[in-house]
């Protein structure tokens, strides 16, 4: 089996990497070409870089297959550099934080028909980031697979995410019932806002089984401005998974109703949106010989036929927003001579005061009929409760927490560059919140609604560098004032540098954070019918150290961190929250590396990982992503990507996922992984159509034994045919 492995992954190959080609960008008076051999454009501009408080955002690339149609854009806060060699790096995830790109002039450059940017709410800044629209490796795009070298999940589309590299994972938020789901969650902090010349649509639609056990992915988006200055925007994403396995399905909607105003000096978002989910849950499989040696049961038998724990149980969750934002610049008009008889008026602003506000209200429903009485060792109970060892109240399970949040953030910046003197930007601001808590609770023996109402106030500021050729930089510091998040603090900061090795350049990027981070209240507490705590946990620490290296002569990114973490809260193997008071170190390191000889490619990630103590932050010692593919262009405008691809990590004590509580654990029972995940796909991409077919688990086919999980208990898809299209519409 091992040699079979080794032989395996050597024809398969390691990394996520993107294709790129002939972009042409035009002004009045220049045309430039950026070819594959990485060239980048920075003209200049003055650039609101301080309200550039990036979300790992920085090194932004345009993609081969961009929008065809050039128009010159509205100005935008930070405008992409255009890089085609290489693609975004991988989130070395220091808070998140990366380097935003340089300015570029966007009087004299024509852009792309359709502009798209992220709001970020520390002063309302506008970070412009390309929208999804490459062809390479699309079919990875629509699969949980393709958000991390290595990650566990519970086979349907839709269904609760973990990576398995322990630096994808972020801080739990303060409703962390929503955070299993972050592969598929919408809110204004990762919705991209548009500004189109003509009206365009965006349609994705993905379908995978029979009709019997079809799971479908629909998304759609529609976008269309009223004037130059007005963008009025509708998104929707729909997902209808009746799983592979037994009474495991997930129905997904999220409808978004968003909008935006750009003029010379005021500038608002609108955004608001509803989404709701409904997750059959069914425990985990019972019986592993099923999917290890399918044989041995005597009998055939479909996947959705393997007994599972839960029949009648699952979690549903709702959400609804509402965000808005305004910024208003104060500035001066200048005048541009663009030549003898053609001049140009601007508006160079320097500095901008801005308001915003986020209304949130969430809601998670865990709920069971498997209420028939059954006799387990002599005693009489549902039959759910047999497979938790504490009951808090007898009847159905019906567990409801609910949470509200109301956020307002109060900004003042001043911008780097609208005078030669000023070589930073800096940003200050106050955010008040407003939150409010409902769940079970106990008045004497009677079941109530508990109620739990706290306020936090956080005093901030950026100070950062966006502009120059060999440094820039990024420092943010942020302290809880009053309230709940009293002594709350984060420091966090990013550095990178550029320099030329055999005429291209070589970027060396650094990012560190301090935190001190106070315990949510739903980590402290929490009553439900089968897990009930009241804790006083303290504040967790974290110091983290990391950089990356991009060598573009060799198509190699190098990256490392390290991170030290004390009363780090978790989830131990009897599936109680609990907090280690002692120090525990991760390390990561990772290597891209893509290789290219003609039309065949082989791109490969590998991480290596190592924690200090595996029983409270387990972790792959190695985990590994490779693709081996053709790419060419067959006749005309139809490119064809062909090829193999696979995740794979070494066995280790993987999470285990726990329904009642819709959270990841430590187990201690089963070991995961040395088993590949693989594809076999074509993609193909025709002018503004993107489709591809896939062949999913083909291991389950060929590879022995059958060890395809992802987590205890839960196995991938079986093996399966999965289709996908995209088309961009541009009236």
């Amino acid at each position: 089996m091992k040699e079979k492995l080794i032989i395996f992954l050597i024809l398969m190959g390691a990394v996520v990497a993107r294709g790129y080609s002939q972009v042409v960008i035009s002004s009045d008076s220049v045309t430039v070409e950026a070819m594959t051999d990485s060239l980048e454009i920075s003209l200049d501009m003055p650039v609101d870089s301080a309200n550039v408080l990036t979300r790992g955002l920085s090194n932004i690339a345009v993609p081969e297959d961009s929008t065809n149609v050039v128009t010159k854009t509205d100005s935008l806060d930070t405008p992409p550099v255009l890089d085609m060699e290489r693609e975004i790096p991988a989130r070395m995830r220091a808070g998140n934080q990366q380097m935003a790109p340089p300015p570029v002039d966007t009087i004299n450059l024509q852009l792309p028909a359709l502009t798209s940017w992220l709001v970020v709410p520390e002063g309302a800044a506008r970070v412009m980031t390309p929208m999804d629209t490459v062809k390479h490796n699309f079919q990875q795009s629509m699969l949980p697979d393709g958000h991390s070298v290595a990650g566990g999940y519970l086979a349907p589309l839709g269904s609760p995410f973990i990576s398995k590299i322990f630096f994808d994972r972020d801080v739990a938020t303060k409703f962390p019932f929503y955070d299993q789901y972050y592969l598929y969650n919408r809110g204004p902090e990762n919705q991209l806002f548009y500004n189109t010349r003509v009206p365009y649509a965006k349609v994705d639609y993905q379908t995978a089984g029979d009709r019997r056990l079809r799971e479908h992915r629909l998304q759609a988006l529609l976008t269309s401005n009223f004037g130059k200055r007005v963008n009025v925007s509708f998104m929707a994403d729909i997902i209808d998974a009746k799983g592979f396995y037994d009474s495991q399905g997930n129905k997904h909607t999220n409808w978004s109703l968003f909008g935006n105003y750009i003029g010379d000096r005021f500038q608002g978002h609108l955004y608001a949106s509803t989404g709701t989910i409904k997750h059959f849950e069914n425990g985990g499989i019972t019986d592993e010989t099923f999917i290890t040696k399918p044989d041995s049961i005597g009998q055939s038998f479909s996947s959705n036929d393997i007994p599972v724990k839960f029949t009648k149980t699952w979690n549903k969750l709702a959400t609804k927003q509402v965000f808005m934002s305004g910024k208003y610049d104060f500035g001066f008009y200048t005048r541009e001579q663009i030549n003898d008889s053609v001049s140009v008026r601007n508006f160079v602003p320097f500095a901008s005061a801005s308001l915003t506000s986020h209304v949130k209200s969430q809601d998670r429903r865990f709920l069971s009929h498997d209420t028939a009485n059954v006799t387990v060792e002599g005693v009489t109970m549902q039959r759910i409760d047999q497979f938790y060892d504490r009951i808090y109240y007898n009847k159905a399970v019906d567990d409801s927490t609910t949470f509200m949040s109301v956020k307002n953030t109060f900004a003042l910046s001043l911008r780097e560059g609208f005078k030669p003197w000023v070589k930073f930007g800096l940003t200050g601001y106050i955010n008040h919140e407003l939150r409010r808590y409902t769940m079970l609770d106990l008045d004497g023996n009677e079941l109530i609604r508990g109620k739990h109402t706290e306020n936090a106030v956080h005093l901030g500021g950026v100070l950062n560098k966006q502009q120059g050729e060999f440094l820039k930089f990024d420092v943010q510091a942020d302290v809880g004032l009053l309230g709940a998040d009293l002594g709350e603090l984060t420091v966090k900061g990013d550095v990178e540098t550029a320099f030329n090795i055999a005429g291209k350049q070589t970027t060396l990027s650094g990012h560190a954070y301090l935190k001190n981070i106070t315990p949510g209240y739903l980590q402290n507490n929490y009553h439900s019918k089968y897990f009930w705590w009241n804790k006083d946990f303290g504040d967790t620490r974290r110091v983290f150290v990391g950089g990356e290296l991009y060598i573009p002569f060799t198509r190699t990114t190098l990256s490392a961190g390290v991170e030290n973490l004390q009363n780090y809260i978790y989830f131990n193997s009897e599936k109680q929250i609990a907090q280690h008071s002692d120090n525990v170190q991760v390390l990561m390191a990772k290597i891209d590396q893509r290789i290219r000889l003609g039309v065949f490619n082989w791109d490969n990630q590998v991480v290596y990982q190592t924690s200090s103590n595996e029983s409270v932050i387990p972790v792959p010692q190695l985990s590994v992503y490779s693709n081996l593919y053709l790419k060419a262009l067959i006749v005309n405008e139809l490119t064809l990507q062909l090829g193999v691809d696979a995740h794979y990590h070494t066995k280790y004590m993987s999470p285990g996922y726990e329904p009642a509580l819709l959270q990841f654990y430590n187990q201690n029972e089963k070991e995961i992984g040395n088993y590949p995940i693989a594809t076999a796909y074509a993609n193909m991409h025709l002018k503004q159509t993107r489709f591809f077919v896939m062949f999913y688990n083909i291991g389950a086919k060929f590879i022995r034994p059958y060890e395809y999980f992802s987590l205890p208990n839960y196995p991938v898809n079986p093996f399966m045919l999965k289709l996908g299209l995209s088309v961009d519409l541009n009236n």
